[in-house]
């Protein structure tokens, strides 16, 4: 059985891998090479449906508010370095 810890970590494993192809995708177009209109759609949606919506949305809505319970503060530690990483992300994703 998977725990929720378990699941989050395998989001992060897909996320990083579409990050990997989202930079394969940036260096294509820095060289000037054709990237089809849907492999960016596709990048687009995923990474606001899945990675900020599903995944950013289980970490802020479950995560992290057990781990504040358990005594972490949000403000100054881990969480804040985690909300700071996920409002970086939805800025990149703006940007796209």
């Amino acid at each position: 059985m998977n725990t929720a810890t378990a699941i989050l970590r395998k989001e992060h494993e897909a996320i990083l891998r579409m990050l990997d192809v989202a930079e394969e995708v940036s260096r294509r177009l820095d060289r000037g090479e054709p990237v089809a209109p849907e492999t960016l759609a596709g990048l687009l949606e995923f990474f606001k449906l899945f990675a900020d919506q599903c995944h950013h949305g289980k970490e802020e809505d479950l995560l992290f508010p057990a781990l504040e319970r358990k005594g972490m503060p949000r403000h100054g530690g881990p969480l804040a370095v985690m909300l700071a990483e996920h409002d970086q992300g939805r800025a990149f994703v703006h940007e796209m």
